[in-house]
């Protein structure tokens, strides 16, 4: 769907030095309109999703099957594929609740805003390194080219992680060269303008099936790491409590269907990932069912290492935990047995 995006957005990139955004906003012919404040009902709530992968599942099955409906909220879904946008988006009113990186809310909350992550989405790091066939072992990328889909994102974050491990510098041993979404990452490696990525599922079993080599699968690299949270800000959710109990409850519903109902939840992901390969999207779905979590808690220290590795903090100075986390409706919702009624517990 077409984004719209006021002002008050673009004035939020400039201020926080990405001015390469608005490259970004002229190429998808977004179109300028400013907005009214949240009011404390909202007509219709805007919702983002940052990535096309498995992990937007109960984002797109709640939309889809009317769960958001049930509960008598409109929501508009939208695809923001940038976390520094998302954030704008959010911080001008565009979008009241964003599926995105967790480094996103860090970054956020070291700027003075009230950005708050209210769920865990993907509670484990789930990004692998693969590289083409010629590339035997780690070594082998020293002058080569590594791509990433932002810098400042997951898909960065895990290649700094992983070239450190190797003992490469990133930028001086090894290039990383910001491609823009995983389709562009397997077209960069097929065409040799690339030589390893970052890549995660559906992408890292279509790089199995193309024969190129995995040279580290991060979810095993044994560290604790909070990966995609369902965010917002606490000043929205103060003026409309109302809203987000049942934005969570549909979520926490989808969740339901996501875990517990296999045929329903592949139909609907293969409308969101167009063209994908039925035995590809089924094999994205298993390993995502290990990562999503069922009851929507966060990985408090997951969280704990990503205030800690997110660039920018200030010693000293970064926040805690409860600083960016508010799982208040989740534990509601806990608290009346919404989740034992809902896994049959």
């Amino acid at each position: 769907m077409r984004l719209t995006i006021s002002v008050n957005a673009l004035k939020t990139i400039y201020s926080s030095g990405l001015q390469l955004m608005v490259t970004l906003i002229i190429a998808a012919t977004l179109t300028l309109a400013p907005k009214a404040g949240f009011p404390a009902q909202p007509e219709v709530l805007h919702a983002s999703y940052s990535a096309l992968v498995p992990s937007g599942a109960p984002f797109w099955i709640a939309h889809e099957l009317g769960l958001f409906e049930k509960e008598g909220l409109p929501v508009k879904l939208i695809y923001i594929n940038a976390s520094p946008l998302v954030i704008a988006s959010i911080l001008a009113g565009d979008i009241q609740v964003s599926l995105a990186g967790v480094s996103a809310v860090v970054s956020a909350y070291a700027r003075g805003s009230d950005v708050v992550a209210i769920a865990g989405a993907v509670n484990k790091i789930n990004v692998s390194v693969y590289a083409l066939p010629e590339i035997k072992k780690p070594e082998d990328l020293k002058g080569k080219r590594m791509g990433i889909t932002r810098f400042g994102g997951l898909y960065d974050f895990s290649a700094n992680y992983a070239l450190k491990k190797w003992g490469l510098q990133p930028g001086k041993d090894v290039a990383l060269i910001q491609i823009g979404d995983a389709p562009s990452l397997m077209g960069a490696l097929a065409g040799n303008s690339i030589q390893a990525a970052t890549l995660q599922p559906p992408s890292t079993i279509r790089a199995a099936q193309n024969g190129y080599r995995e040279l580290m699968d991060l979810s095993k690299a044994g560290f604790e790491y909070q990966n995609t949270v369902v965010l917002s800000r606490r000043s929205i959710i103060r003026k409309s409590p109302d809203t987000f109990r049942k934005f969570m409850r549909a979520y926490s519903a989808a969740l339901g269907i996501f875990h517990q109902h296999r045929e329903p939840t592949l139909k609907v992901m293969a409308k969101h990932l167009k063209g994908i390969d039925p035995f590809v999207l089924e094999k994205s779905y298993e390993a995502y069912k290990e990562w999503v979590p069922e009851v929507p808690y966060l990985n408090h220290a997951g969280m704990e290492t990503a205030i800690a590795l997110t660039p920018g903090m200030e010693k000293g100075r970064e926040p805690k935990v409860s600083d960016i986390v508010d799982e208040s409706f989740i534990k509601e919702l806990d608290q009346q047995g919404f989740y034992r009624t809902l896994y049959k517990r």
